[in-house]
Formats: C-alpha cells, sequence, structure tokens
C-alpha cells in the first residue's frame, strides 16, 4: 500500500525542517516506495548532503548482499550521500549516528556490535552499509521500529523498537538520525572511538570470524574501530585487519557464511 497523502506530505516536511541547522546534511529526498534506498535512482543522481528515504522499502540489502527483512512501513530505510572518505571510518560514524538515534528513543543504551551493528541482548536492532561511488559514499541506515515479532532465524537475531518497549514513531527516530548523522560526520576520529567503546558490545566475547585465510575462532581482546580488532586463539593473539574480517558468528547465533 502507497503512503496515505496527507501523512506522507507532513511526514516529508518534518524531514526537511529537520534539515534546518545541519550542517552536512543539507537536503531530504522522500520517496512513497521503493525497493532500496541504497538503490534508488534519486540516491544515485543526488549531490553529497542529500538523505533519500521512504515510506516504504521492499528490498532492501545488508552487508555482504545479504536482504534486509522488510516489513511494510514498520522500518526506517535512510541513504545519506556524502563526500567519500574511508569505509571504515564512515561504517563508525553510521553505526554511531544509529546507536545514538535508538537511544534517543529507547531511553537507555544500546550496544555496537563491531562493525557497525546496533545491538541490544544481542539482537540486532539497526544496521549499516556503506558503498563507495566515485568522489561520492552512500551511508545506508536500517532501523527496526515497529515491528512486534520477526519470522524465521530472525526471531532469534532481530528485535525493534516496539519490542524494547519504545512507543516510537518512525519519524521521530529519523528526525533523531539526521542529527546524529550530522554530528556524527563532524566528529574528531577520537570522538568516534570514544563513542564506539563506551558501546562495544563484542569485546570479550567469543567469536568466529571470517578472513581471507580462512575462518578464526576466539575472545575478542581489543578492537580498534577503524583498523581491525585482537583475538585470542589456541594459538596465540592475532590482529585481524577491518578491510578483510567479518564477524562470522558470535553469541551461538550464526550471522554469516564463511
Amino acid at each position: 500500500m502507497n503512503a496515505p497523502a496527507v501523512a506522507f506530505a507532513e511526514w516529508h516536511a518534518r524531514l526537511e525542517d529537520a534539515c534546518r541547522g545541519l550542517h552536512a546534511i543539507r537536503g531530504v529526498v522522500a520517496l512513497a516506495d521503493t525497493a532500496s534506498t541504497q538503490d534508488a535512482p534519486e540516491t544515485r543522481a543526488a549531490a553529497a548532503g542529500t538523505l533519500v528515504t521512504t515510506w516504504r522499502q521492499t528490498a532492501g540489502r545488508g552487508r555482504f548482499g545479504r536482504n534486509w527483512a522488510d516489513t511494510g512501513t514498520e522500518g526506517v530505510a535512510a541513504s545519506f550521500v556524502v563526500e567519500a572518505q574511508s569505509s571504515e571510518r564512515l561504517a563508525l560514524i553510521g553505526a554511531l549516528a544509529a546507536a545514538q538515534a535508538c537511544e534517543s528513543a529507547l531511553g537507555a543504551a544500546v550496544g555496537i556490535k563491531w562493525p557497525n551493528d546496533t545491538i541490544v541482548a544481542g539482537r540486532k536492532l539497526a544496521g549499516v552499509l556503506i558503498e563507495r561511488r566515485g568522489e561520492l559514499a552512500v551511508i545506508g541506515i536500517g532501523i527496526n521500529v515497529s515491528q512486534r515479532a520477526f519470522d524465521g532465524e530472525l526471531a532469534a537475531r532481530a528485535t525493534s523498537l516496539a519490542m524494547l518497549g519504545a512507543h516510537a514513531d518512525r519519524v521521530d527516530v529519523l528526525c533523531a538520525l539526521l542529527r546524529s548523522l550530522d554530528g556524527a560526520l563532524a566528529a574528531t576520529d577520537e570522538a568516534l572511538v570514544a563513542g564506539f567503546h563506551a558501546r562495544d558490545a563484542l569485546r570479550g566475547a567469543r567469536a568466529l570470524f571470517a578472513t581471507p585465510d580462512g575462518p578464526v575462532e576466539g575472545e575478542v581482546r581489543s578492537i580498534d574501530p577503524m583498523h581491525g580488532l585482537v583475538v585470542r586463539t589456541e594459538t596465540g593473539e592475532r590482529f585481524l585487519p577491518a578491510q578483510s574480517t567479518s564477524v562470522a558468528e558470535w553469541g551461538g547465533v550464526r550471522v554469516r557464511a564463511l
């Protein structure tokens, strides 16, 4: 079902109002529906400093080509077009912005599972996808807002603001995300790293990692979110670089294929 005309117009107007006074994000393109905000023609044509969002997304994408579970109009789908910089820094910016937006709705702290998933009680609340497009980059952020349940394997590893007790409106979450993303883009590396460490949900946990040299399993000893992490394995400590490492399993849940 397409967005009701009056509600959609008010939604768009509130997002435009939320952009006033921001520095890095200066405009909004709001779509009634689209398969994916990352792939929408409007995103590909947008200049740096543009948010592209949609009332309804039907075929969202996550990292490594995974599908993002779209549930009608119950979640936030947003793609921010920005000037290109390192993917690791943009992933950290997106993770902090998503976490802060969720915290504003929940009134409580959330965790970040390296590199960029927002986590509460081991379940994923929001995710980030970074894509480089020439001199520009797109920070894609999805937040689960109003879902009351998830089907299949997601039942054990996904959650939403509503399931956590928040009575959040999607536009309020989007406005909070606009402000937090704008602030994170202007933050120093030191501030970004400090924000990550305050929410780090992976340090001290055992996890299985996919690397170019094969799977690595062990306890996470330390994380430098823009460079990599140190894992204590049965044969000693290993440094796994951020550019070529991803979490395959943690907390007993497989999150990607090796």
